[in-house]
């Protein structure tokens, strides 16, 4: 063969590599190192649902994966549990998971009583930042190639609904995070042993930030001005197909009508100016999501299913029925504080629509304790002396965030006793609003500031609609 030949030969064949390579690069992406597009390699942890069995996780444990020092199936297994009334943990009393790791705070751990949306500068039990979570998952040694494992050492079925709910809005995929059904009661259920053994880990470096880009997941939070929007628009007819999933008003409250709305920031009897139903919303208590009662036992997804499509609206009778839960293209979880509304957002994410690429599953964090709280100044109703009074609201007249319009069953708080003969008591949240109120292209705040947390790359933001995700 002549050189002439066998320089062309060379060439084309440094030209296949490289196609080769190309090639290779496109179809595994930079998931071998990335939450956002994890690598099709990463099999020994895939599950059919965000929800595992004591066998699966046993399965992990016996592999050696949990707080393995590196690899694409590495598991952290993550105690989310609050501290006994004596101070104590049971995760160092009675035991905890081999491996696992405690987050004594439990769901407060996840949320944030500082934060400014819409017209109010805080709002009490919001999504934590950027720097919290950070915190949370450097302390645990958790990376980019690792799957997360919640569980509970009791049956507080917020802990773990919280924490996944949070992980998925700070960018990290379902795929990778898994909630263990029982918790640590099911763990020893299927004849695990507990231990009282601290793992020794190995703090990371990685984080909800990477190489300038913050991979907040905004598109599965509905901020402030968002709700109102969705809300508005199921009033104008629905045509978005939103269905309003209320997680706090249950079986207890058999009209599924008015709820008690303490204040989220006062200590003691302080009440929002008002309660009622958020119109179109259709009620399925969060302990209802779980079989037997008072467990962390989760439904499967035919049974949540059911349970949705038999959900009582405001009216007490109306149900949502299955043709029309079929046709819902999304599904808004919503309580008093975020809490129950991410067991909602659980059962529906992480089971019931877990793989439905049709509908959205998206999650009111702000809830009955910032809706409740939207009155302008100038409402009043009669107080339980038969006196007409100020309802409690302190917005500016006319405000565009008052939210009394969107209620069914609109029950005034002055007019209620708190108990006995006691009249409730109406917060006074003067000092929370901001005056001028801002707009709704301004008002949404803690997404605008997740998503410039230790970003540079600038986003669009504006009006109310979501933004941001990548698919998490």
């Amino acid at each position: 063969m002549s050189e002439k030949k066998m320089r062309i030969s060379r060439v084309l064949s440094a030209a296949l590599l490289g196609m080769l390579a190309i090639a290779a690069v496109t179809l595994w992406g930079c998931g071998t190192d990335s939450y956002t597009n994890p690598s099709e390699t990463v099999v020994t942890t895939k599950t059919a649902s965000a929800l595992i069995t004591a066998d699966v996780l046993k399965g992990w444990v016996d592999a050696g994966l949990v707080n393995k020092p590196g690899g694409y199936d590495r598991v952290v297994i993550l105690d989310v549990s609050n501290n006994d009334g004596d101070g104590t943990n049971k995760y160092n009393t009675v035991g905890h998971i081999p491996g696992a790791q405690l987050i004594s705070a439990g769901s407060n751990a996840f949320q944030d009583n500082t934060r400014a949306e819409g017209p109010f500068n805080v709002t009490g039990a919001m999504v934590c930042t950027g720097a919290t979570m950070d915190s949370i998952i450097q302390n645990a040694g958790i990376d980019e190639n690792t799957t997360i494992v919640i569980t509970n050492n009791a049956t507080n079925i917020i802990n773990m609904a919280r924490a996944y709910t949070t992980f998925r809005y700070w960018g990290f995929p379902k795929n990778r995070i898994k909630v263990l059904q029982g918790g640590n009661a099911g763990w020893v259920a299927g004849s695990n042993a507990l231990t009282t053994g601290i793992p020794t880990i190995t703090k990371s470096t990685y984080g909800v930030a990477q190489n300038g880009t913050t991979r907040v997941n905004t598109d599965m939070r509905v901020s402030l001005p968002e709700m109102i929007t969705y809300v508005n628009g199921i009033v104008a007819g629905n045509v978005g197909k939103v269905t309003l999933v209320d997680t706090v008003r249950g079986a207890s409250n058999p009209l599924a009508t008015v709820s008690s709305t303490a204040d989220l920031l006062v200590t003691g009897n302080n009440y929002t100016p008002f309660d009622g139903a958020i119109k179109g919303s259709f009620s399925y208590g969060a302990p209802a999501m779980v079989s037997p009662a008072s467990t962390l036992y989760f439904k499967d997804a035919a049974t949540i299913k059911s349970d949705i499509a038999a959900a009582l609206g405001a009216d007490g009778t109306t149900t949502l029925g299955s043709t029309n839960r079929d046709a819902s293209k999304t599904f808004i979880s919503f309580c008093r504080a975020g809490n129950y509304a991410s067991v909602g957002f659980f059962a529906l994410d992480g089971i019931a629509y877990y793989d439905d690429p049709n509908v959205d599953v998206k999650w009111y964090d702000g809830s009955y304790g910032q809706w409740n709280l939207l009155a302008s100044s100038t409402h009043t109703a009669t107080n339980t002396a038969g006196a007409t009074v100020s309802a409690g609201g302190k917005l500016a007249a006319n405000s565009i965030w008052d939210t009394t319009s969107l209620m069914d069953n609109l029950t005034w708080n002055v007019g209620r006793f708190h108990s006995g003969t006691t009249q409730r008591v109406i917060v006074d949240y003067t000092s929370r609003v901001y005056s001028p109120e801002p707009s709704f292209a301004n008002g949404n705040q803690i997404e605008d500031a997740d998503r410039a947390y230790r970003s540079t790359v600038i986003r669009a933001t504006g009006g109310g609609s979501a933004s941001g995700g990548g698919g998490c």
